[in-house]
């Protein structure tokens, strides 16, 4: 079955992801020796995903290898990070389910799709609502 999304829709998640970029660029992760192998395995998370759609062989093993990757690896860094912030945990928590759904899809594990996509879902929105508060809305605290 085919699913329509509105226009409005697609332009406010298109938005969001490339706010999530932008969220990103100003992180420390991509400073670290994390950002490689953290951008490995989002970029074979997203192969596992065409080989998904295309109904290709290996997607099973490319989307739950790489979920696990993310979630490891991305967990690892925050462990090590020094300065814990509200945005660091959100942006685990976001890591976290984004890795646990393309491991759940992988593995065929149906009935977790949509509270792992909804999961998904509010942490983004919550990692881009607070970068946007603490980086350009908050105001400094008085002296």
């Amino acid at each position: 079955m085919l699913t329509s999304y509105p226009s409005w829709q697609l332009l406010l998640t298109g938005a969001a992801y490339g706010l999530l970029l932008w969220v990103i660029w100003n992180g420390q992760l991509r400073r670290s020796r994390f950002a490689a192998p953290v951008a490995g395995a989002v970029v074979s998370l997203l192969v596992g995903l065409l080989f998904k759609v295309q109904h290709w062989e290996g997607s099973t093993e490319l989307l739950v290898g790489s979920g696990v990757a993310l979630a490891g690896l991305y967990g690892t860094w925050f462990a090590r990070k020094t300065p814990k912030t509200r945005l660091a945990v959100l942006k685990l928590s976001y890591a976290l389910s984004l890795g646990l759904w393309a491991a759940a899809l992988g593995l065929g594990w149906r009935p977790l799709l949509p509270w792992l996509s909804s999961w998904q879902l509010m942490s983004l929105w919550a990692v881009l609502l607070d970068f946007g508060y603490v980086r350009y809305l908050r105001r400094p605290a008085a002296r």
